[in-house]
């Protein structure tokens, strides 16, 4: 019974989650974490960094990656906490350590990793971390806009031509291309 009382909480959540109501899916969410049900509180550690609560997000997330059923996600949104709260070093390796859960299962881990050391200014550590991202996971359009961003950084024009050209859905992506095909004449 308290089993189905806690999935309940979480499923009422979500349609204030998919509204962008994460003040309101909140206390659903400290609830069903309260109860220790695991994607309650993955979800409420999301929305704590949603709602720019950076510190109280880092702290319902750092406990659930040792139980959490997938935990690359959890250290992906530890991550991102950590690097919202300045903090590049535990930042790199939160996004580092979901990158090696996730393995090659998709591209979200390495883009995630790819996208901090861009911010970061370390264009040659991203491609190093997108390179094999955007080679397994071709469709993968973020990661390759990343990845083009990486090589336009370190003076590569062509090759980030050629990842941005790949991301055709991506506005972002089809502006720096234009940019890229002014500076070489093209």
């Amino acid at each position: 019974m308290i089993g189905i009382l806690l999935a309940w909480q979480v499923a009422a959540a979500m349609p204030h989650l998919q509204q962008g109501r994460f003040a309101d899916a909140r206390p659903l969410l400290e609830k069903a974490c309260a109860a220790k049900e695991p994607n309650g509180c993955y979800l409420l550690g999301r929305t704590l960094f949603t709602l720019d609560l950076y510190e109280p997000a880092r702290a319902v997330l750092g406990p659930l990656a040792a139980s959490d059923p997938d935990p690359w996600r959890v250290y992906d949104a530890i991550g991102s906490a950590e690097e919202a709260m300045r903090k590049p070093v535990e930042a790199e390796r939160a996004f580092r350590r979901a990158v090696e859960l996730y393995r090659d299962r998709g591209a979200e881990a390495r883009y995630h990793l790819g996208r901090f050391l861009m911010r970061e200014g370390r264009a040659a550590d991203a491609v190093a971390v997108l390179v094999p991202a955007v080679k397994r996971f071709v469709k993968y359009e973020l990661a390759r806009f990343e990845l083009g961003r990486a090589y336009y950084q370190m003076g590569r024009h062509a090759e980030a031509e050629t990842e941005l050209a790949a991301a055709p859905s991506l506005e972002e992506a089809r502006r720096l291309l234009g940019k890229i095909r002014r500076q070489r004449g093209k």
